[in-house]
């Protein structure tokens, strides 16, 4: 705008005594920053639920909007107006399911979680990840990601590996050790050879990834020895030991033909 100026005019419409601006939001702010004091505008007299329309309209072929602002807008529709999602997808032109998804961005975020949205401390691509989880977690994970700076990837992966993991003590572990947890998950996601076959992949990943829970499992029950394990401990754990050792003789019968070869 300052080397060629403003070629589009910004749609607005008159409420009460000032403008509400519709479309031109980025032309407002490069205005602003440009320190001019005035932008030609196009007028439009319409009510608020076609300005709402007009707003995701005038915005969804450039993607101005980003899933939260989308949110606001629906969930507006609903709780201000009184609209089904059947008559928000009609005045919209949009799908059920895609107003569906807007409003349980909305509905199933806690509050604390849209508060910190809203000011920015968080992205809509963290909301995204947060939502996945259940009320009464979100927080939680909130805290993770602003106290450890976490990006939306190391967040969906961290969700990822909660919403996956077996046990409380699993989660427990996750969520003093999140940076650990992470690093771990990044290098497996990593794990990848592009002369292989999909299969070969498969098998690339599980075994590096095998190897490396024989290397924990190898160095926990060394250090101390299995030997110096406490009786109630060892009761509660000879169920698992005996899976394991049925699974090492299924691998060791898979790989038989390899150990012929050396390899």
């Amino acid at each position: 705008m300052e080397t060629v100026g403003q070629l589009r005019s910004v749609i607005v419409r008159r409420k009460a005594t000032k403008y509400e601006l519709l479309d031109g939001f980025k032309r407002y702010y490069a205005c602003q920053a440009l320190k001019w004091d005035r932008l030609q505008a196009h007028i439009v007299q319409v009510d608020d639920i076609t300005a709402k329309a007009m707003i995701i309209s005038y915005n969804q072929q450039g993607n101005s909007l980003i899933d939260y602002e989308e949110a606001q807008i629906v969930y507006s529709l609903k709780k201000d107006h009184l609209m089904s999602q059947e008559e928000i997808a009609g005045v919209l032109s949009r799908s059920y399911s895609w107003v569906s998804r807007r409003l349980s961005f909305i509905e199933r975020l806690e509050e604390e979680v849209w508060t910190h949205l809203q000011l920015g401390r968080i992205s809509a691509s963290h909301a995204r990840e947060l939502v996945k989880l259940p009320r009464g977690k979100q927080v939680e994970f909130l805290k993770l990601i602003i106290g450890h700076h976490l990006t939306s990837r190391q967040s969906s992966l961290l969700i990822r590996e909660y919403l996956l993991s077996g046990s409380k003590e699993e989660q427990t572990y996750l969520l003093e050790h999140p940076l650990e947890v992470i690093e771990r998950g990044l290098h497996e996601d990593e794990i990848h050879d592009s002369r292989l076959s999909m299969q070969g992949n498969r098998l690339l990943k599980a075994t590096r990834q095998l190897a490396h829970y024989q290397h924990i499992f190898i160095g926990v029950s060394t250090n101390p020895p299995l030997k110096e394990l406490r009786q109630r401990d060892e009761e509660i754990l000879r169920g698992g030991f005996t899976a394991i050792i049925g699974k090492i003789k299924i691998i060791q019968s898979i790989l038989k033909p390899y150990e012929r070869d050396g390899r």
